[in-house]
């Protein structure tokens, strides 16, 4: 917008004496001629045509004054992310709401993002950030952490879209507002936030191999008072078809074509909220959500016999303040506590998946508090959160009278982060550092052939610092580097295994770690007719790692995890997109890293990292014309290893999408076709994705 003058307006910052000056200008211009006339009772002939000019009108040159805007459900303690050095995707809810996809569908479209499932739909899924393993990369939902001490990563198959609002991914340095930080970086996962006026959608999904998807949510804010509610469902039979080698990869004569047996899941998710605006500067929040699974998982031979079960349920419930403007600094403020109950059970009686007949129940409760303060002047934000966490973790084994004893971890991290904003905004400086006391009192129980662990306790502490430098010569272009360092202990569930999949190592170490990321992104409106927008960014990494902590598979697909003295991850990756002529999208991506073990035992020294790809690159091609949509996107990974020997490499993975979906008056139609040129992949050795696959949903909101 235009206004008067030559001043920049910025929501925190910005520059306050320029427009200080003009106002006292401007007011000092109105009130001279009344001050003066009360001064002179009789004004001579000068005196009365330098009255008369003061009087005149004066038209000043045009000046553009511009504001940052924030999102309308910003809230303190939210990532500022225009002034986060950080490289940083969001993914805004439009682009997977009404998709029969989950969490690692959408991550994987993403630069610097590997996903590794162990089948399909619903199937244990994993995330890696730059090369990472799943257990350095911390999620969040709605800033509420969601690893804990058992481990074994984050299920991204347990969390649901059907309420998120955006997903923001901070690759490497991870802002304050993120109390525990990780080698690979964090993922934020927000739920809708309730929006002035009343707002619905409902939808219903069908497809390939049995899949239903049902889906709908409210929100209502009359005034100061809102709440939200949102419900979804999600199941499907997963009887894909695939080429079954019986476990003798070597032997082509008793390959078959089967179907995938034991594999069908359902689930549901439930979000409810309520809050309250006492006034401007208050808010009360009052949040639960509650999500519930239950999968069956087949064997690596694919059994028809088998029935192993694995049933998860998750209730988190929060309580949030936020307070701004408070005490003569003008602070503002976030409290929260919350309590998180996760269950899950684990019935293989038949010991068709792990090593022997289990059942067993597990249970994990965690109680948070945390504060969070910033202190915002003219040219810095100084910003500080304090996290307390308790982790109740008790394994209950249902067919021996003597239950393994239960653990549990005390957790405290401190952090301040100082946001420097230098020569109008232009070079932003963003300082921090970490505190983290942890205290563990290890009583898991028993290996998985049934012998009793000691009990242990584990007492540590580090300093975690990090700097970020962001550079703006022009707005159209940033210049971003950071480096951290990262300290990470090893989980229950590393330590102890006890899940059929995985076995236990007492004896890791904590792994300790730098990460370091430099390059630029560019995001200039062209103003043109052919292209409007072209977007692009790159960035280099490097990621050093004492005693990583891996997985590592045998010839049956169960996993146990170890320590490997060194690891370097290098990499470049790079995000491009145009928009052409208001019609067309063009969007890519690509990765390459190189994930090296660099460990003194010399089999293993020089072999690329397990997992990790080497080369990936995706591409899609979107036309949209008023409500109509047409698109198709490509991936191929390429360069990885199911062994830390580098003797089982993965085959090349190419995978074609293709959808097209219209949207009319709130009523909107979407069909998907998922890996049209039916290729079969494995992300686990001897657990299949599915080939090709058809999706409709459809929607209507209000």
């Amino acid at each position: 917008m235009k206004l008067f003058g030559n001043i920049t307006i910025q929501r925190r910052t910005g520059r306050f004496f320029d427009l200080t000056f003009f106002i006292v200008f401007t007011m000092f211009m109105s009130i001279s001629p009344l001050v003066w006339a009360q001064n002179e009772e009789a004004p001579g002939e000068e005196e009365t045509a330098q009255k008369q000019a003061m009087e005149a009108d004066y038209v000043l040159n045009d000046m553009v004054v511009t504001a940052q805007r924030l999102p309308d459900d910003f809230r303190t303690g939210d990532v500022d992310q225009e002034n986060a050095p950080s490289f940083f995707t969001v993914i805004p809810r439009e682009q997977f709401i009404g998709k029969m996809e989950n969490l690692a569908q959408v991550l994987k479209k993403e630069a610097g993002i590997q996903v590794k499932q162990s089948g399909g739909l619903g199937s244990f899924s994993t995330v890696s950030l730059r090369g990472s393993s799943s257990d350095q990369v911390m999620i969040y939902l709605d800033g509420i952490l969601l690893n804990d001490a058992s481990g074994g990563g984050v299920d991204l198959s347990n969390i649901s879209l059907a309420d998120v609002s955006s997903i923001n991914v901070y690759r490497g340095v991870s802002p304050a507002s993120f109390g525990k930080a990780g080698i690979g970086g964090v993922i934020n996962i927000k739920t809708l936030r309730a929006q002035k006026g009343t707002k619905y959608n409902v939808g219903l999904g069908y497809g390939s191999f049995d899949t239903k998807k049902a889906f709908g949510f409210i929100n209502h804010k009359p005034g100061k008072a809102d709440f939200l509610l949102s419900a979804d469902y999600l199941g499907s039979a997963n009887d894909f078809e695939f080429k079954n080698d019986m476990g003798t990869s070597w032997n082509k004569v008793d390959d078959q074509i089967q179907k995938r047996n034991n594999a069908e899941f359902y689930q549901y998710n439930v979000l409810a909220k309520a809050g309250w605006d006492a006034n401007r500067n208050l808010r009360f929040d009052l949040v639960n959500q509650y999500f519930f699974k239950d999968q069956n998982l087949p064997n690596w031979i694919n059994m028809e016999t088998a029935s192993t079960n694995l049933t998860t349920s998750r209730n988190i419930t929060t309580m949030r303040l936020g307070l701004n403007n408070v005490t003569p600094l003008a602070l503002n403020t976030a409290a929260s506590i919350s309590y998180s109950d996760k269950e899950e059970k684990y019935d293989d009686q038949e010991g068709s998946v792990g090593l022997g007949k289990q059942l067993n129940k597990y249970n994990t409760q965690r109680w948070t508090g945390d504060l969070y303060t910033e202190w915002i002047s003219d040219y810095n934000i100084l910003a500080a959160k304090m996290e307390y966490q308790h982790e109740d973790y008790s394994p209950e084994d249902l067919l021996q009278e003597d239950d393994p004893r239960d653990s549990n971890r005390d957790y405290i991290v401190a952090t301040l982060q100082d946001t420097l904003m230098l020569l109008s905004q232009r070079v932003i400086l963003t300082p921090a550092v970490r505190y983290a006391w942890l205290d563990d009192e290890l009583e898991s129980g028993t290996t998985v052939w049934g012998s009793q662990l000691e009990k242990s306790e584990r007492k540590d502490e580090y300093w975690m610092p990090q700097c970020g430098l962001k550079v703006k010569p022009w707005e159209w272009i940033s210049l971003k580097a950071n480096a951290a360092q990262y300290v990470r202990e090893p989980s229950f569930f590393e330590l102890f295994g006890d899940r059929g999949f995985f076995i236990g190592n007492e004896e890791l170490e904590a792994e300790k770690g730098t990460n370091f990321d430099v390059g630029f992104e560019v995001n200039y409106l062209t103003g043109w007719t052919l292209i409007n927008r072209v977007y692009i960014s790159s960035a280099y990494f490097k990621n050093d790692v004492d005693d990583l902590i891996t997985r590592i598979y045998d010839s049956r697909g169960v996993g146990k995890s170890v320590n490997i003295s060194e690891s370097e991850i290098t990499g470049v990756e790079s995000q491009a997109a145009a928009d052409f002529l208001n019609l067309f999208t063009v969007s890519g991506n690509a990765t390459w890293q190189d994930a090296v073990n660099a460990s003194e035992i010399s089999t293993f020294n020089n072999k690329k990292l397990p997992g990790r790809y080497e080369w990936a690159t995706s591409g899609k091609v979107e036309f949209h014309y008023k409500g109509f949509k047409i698109y198709s996107e490509y991936f191929y990974e390429a360069g990885n290893f199911y062994d830390a020997a580098n003797l089982l490499e993965a085959p090349e993975k190419k995978e074609l999408n293709a959808g097209a979906a219209y949207l009319f008056k709130g009523f909107s139609i979407e069909l998907q076709g998922k890996n049209l040129r039916d290729k079969r992949y494995e992300d686990y050795n001897g657990y299949p994705l599915p080939g090709r696959a058809y999706y409709l949903t459809i929607k209507f909101e209000g």
